[in-house]
């Protein structure tokens, strides 16, 4: 069916509505406030009138088939409403739970039956477990939450899977002005995927706002993200979910590392979305997208406050959240300077107390707005609750900043440092001129600058295997070394040795100092074993290293090698890994490496498989390609990193049996990446199939 029937409908029956209880009449209510002009339908076998409008005993009676049916009764009666309506006819279903669908064996009922009706009809479900929909485009408002009259209409479509997120979203003020707010809870026949379809056709929508805990259908999901790009409509989320049961079974770092909600911003920033770290932020992000402005150039920013200190504070927000602070130019600076010598001309400028701010504001502002930049933002604190001295301040400098804006290209914003609800009068100053009020700074400048950013859309997140090769055994360190050096990683010199003599007699080959490395089918986590000793250059240190790693062989019966390695110097220890998630596929990670590695909990991921140009993009954009750039001595190897990235993805990609890899650490330095240790996880019976298939013994 259509989905602009289910979220835009003409006629709506409420089966369960009642005018003794809040829920049964909320969703009539709502649609009268909002003005809807189509057909309400209250549908009861023991009221005449609900909200004053004539009820219906049973949908039989109706004598029209309804767009959509909201079913607001207990669990047990559900299925068989929905049952009975697709024998009418009936194609779309709102279905809020209100407490009875929420949880427990009753809602995976409810949902199982819907799956199994879906099989014989086409047919639309809003939920089970959601709030239902607010649709400001026709007043349509299926909703079983109050709608205050503050809400605002306007391009900024909303869906969640958390009914609460869609409840803030309705009662901010008006602060994101709103075309269609859609509560996806269970999603058992109608995925996030749809709904983002829908936007992405739906003239009335501009941009799109969503709240996402779970997503099951990657590639439905990925390729309504980029139709939304393609269409110009920017999409923000907020991810949330580090999923324990992702990490269950997962040994190698890779894995915990990469947690499901990780995996999925990182698909969606790569599909075009721009991800928000929370509710404020994604907001503010709506408050920014809702002015109906072209979206700011560049992140070149000048900022006007009335405060040196404030100033400052934001100065070091701005560096954190990438956005750039020109400097003034030098004939700007002389002008300035010439009119008034007092005052020190840098971004942000602060000309307050220099002279009357009618007199030096809007010559600043004009003048700022004429710099090469992007963006200018007049910064000062609004609070609702302000003498009126500061309030009238506030307005000024908000009509300072159209003025000097205007015809320019440039982005304004009026921003409130604090996070207070400013005063009404900027604020309806602010929306007549489509000028963004955003508060809070980190939340509104981290905001400003993702939406900034320059965003590159990938193609796919799959693709075929590049080969079809099966490694043969990778269970431990030294082979899984020799697997990546197959593939231009560097590694280091390394003889294995079974006796505490051949250890001696290897070190003295190595003539230098070296590592010792116990090494073991299964035995992952060396270091927290002890089987791990670096920097030895003596003979009788190694010995005694060397009998106590077989020591521990014998009485824990394990059978041990040692692996003696050159020490490799180097100035950075980086992870490189993979992971094969059950959902996204193929994801390649890079972040801080070492011991420290879980402690750090900073990477970066790539969905899909990894060409050099991915690798390098995602070094670039993580805090280890600053550190790679800008280390001290000069820059670090980074042909040798982006070698590490290509031979992880192209080994994980290409053997579907593999589900892990680490290399951990890659020590890094002017002149290397080599990766010292490294880890294989393996799907023992994908393995044994593939083995199987090929015609090998496993």
């Amino acid at each position: 069916m259509s989905l602009h029937s289910l979220l835009r409908p003409r006629s709506i029956a409420v089966v369960g509505a009642s005018p003794r209880s809040f829920v049964g009449r909320v969703a009539l209510r709502n649609c009268l406030n909002l003005g809807f002009s189509g057909t309400l339908l209250p549908v009861t076998p023991t009221h005449a009138k609900v909200e004053g409008i004539a009820a219906f005993a049973a949908l039989d009676d109706l004598g029209q088939i309804p767009d959509l049916v909201v079913v607001q009764v207990g669990a047990n009666k559900v299925g068989a409403i929905v049952e009975h309506g697709l024998a009418l006819g009936i194609r779309g279903f709102v279905i809020p739970g209100a407490g009875y669908t929420d949880s427990g064996s009753a809602a995976l009922a409810v949902s199982a039956h819907l799956s199994d009706l879906r099989a014989t009809y086409d047919f639309d479900v809003i939920g089970p477990n959601c709030m239902g929909v607010v649709d400001l485009v026709t007043g349509a408002a299926p909703y079983v939450g109050t709608v205050p009259e503050s809400v605002r209409r306007g391009g900024v479509g909303v869906v969640a899977q958390s009914g609460a997120i869609v409840e803030a979203m309705v009662n901010s003020g008006g602060r994101v002005p709103l075309s269609t707010v859609i509560s996806s809870g269970s999603e058992a026949t109608t995925s996030i995927a749809d709904l983002l379809e829908f936007f992405a056709t739906d003239e009335h929508t501009t941009a799109v706002l969503a709240f996402i805990e779970t997503i099951t259908n990657a590639d439905e999901t990925i390729a309504a993200v980029r139709r939304l790009s393609e269409a110009g409509k920017p999409l923000a989320v907020c991810v949330v979910g580090r999923s324990q049961a992702a990490r269950d079974g997962i040994a190698a770092h890779s894995g915990k590392l990469a947690s499901g909600a990780r995996i999925t911003s990182a698909a969606l920033r790569q599909a075009g979305a721009i991800v928000a770290d929370d509710l404020d932020e994604l907001i503010s992000v709506g408050e920014l997208l809702g002015a109906g402005r072209p979206l700011p150039r560049g992140l070149r920013a000048h900022i006007v406050t009335n405060s040196g200190g404030e100033g400052n504070m934001i100065s070091d927000i701005v560096e954190d959240v990438g956005l750039e602070l020109p400097s003034i130019q030098a004939r700007t600076v002389d002008a300035l300077a010439e009119q008034w010598p007092r005052f020190h001309v840098r971004n942000p400028l602060d000309p307050w107390g220099t002279d009357q701010y009618a007199a030096i504001y809007p010559t600043v502002l004009e003048t700022v707005a004429q710099e090469p930049g992007d963006i200018v933002i007049v910064s000062i604190d609004q609070q609702r609750t302000a003498g009126q001295f500061e309030r009238q301040l506030g307005l000024d400098l908000a009509r300072y900043l159209d003025d000097a804006t205007r015809d320019t290209g440039k982005f304004p914003v009026l921003l409130s440092p604090t996070s207070q609800d400013p005063d009404p009068d900027v604020e309806a100053f602010c929306r007549s001129r489509c000028i963004p009020l955003v508060r809070g700074a980190r939340t509104a400048l981290s905001a400003l600058a993702k939406l900034a950013s320059p965003r590159v859309v990938r193609s796919d997140l799959g693709g075929p295997c590049t080969d079809d090769i099966l490694l043969g055994e990778v269970d431990t360190e030294d082979r899984a070394l020799a697997a990546l050096e197959q593939r231009g990683v560097r590694i280091p010199r390394t003889i294995r040795a079974r006796t505490t003599e051949d250890v001696l007699v290897a070190a003295a080959r190595i003539d230098g100092p070296v590592a010792l490395k116990g090494s073991a089918p299964g035995v992952i986590h060396k270091t927290e074993l002890g089987l791990v000793r670096v920097g030895l250059t003596d003979s009788a240190t190694i010995r005694a290293e060397a009998e106590r790693m077989f020591a521990w062989a014998q009485r824990s019966g394990t059978d041990l090698e040692i692996i003696v390695a050159e020490m490799i110097a180097g100035s950075l220890e980086l992870i490189v890994g993979y992971k094969r998630d059950p959902v996204f596929g193929p994801t390649t990670l890079i972040g801080l490496g070492g011991v420290w590695t879980e402690f750090f909990d900073d990477v970066a991921l790539h969905v899909g498989p990894v060409s050099r140009a991915d690798a390098a993009r995602l070094i670039t954009t993580s805090r280890v390609g600053k550190m790679i750039a800008d280390a001290r001595g000069g820059r670090l190897h980074l042909d040798g990193v982006i070698t590490a990235l290509c031979a992880v993805s192209h080994l994980g990609v290409s053997n579907p049996d593999i589900v892990g890899i680490d290399i951990n650490p890659l020590i890094v330095g002017p002149h290397h990446a080599t990766a010292v240790d490294a880890v294989f996880e393996r799907d023992h019976m994908r393995q044994l199939v593939a083995s199987h298939v090929k015609g090998e013994r496993p």
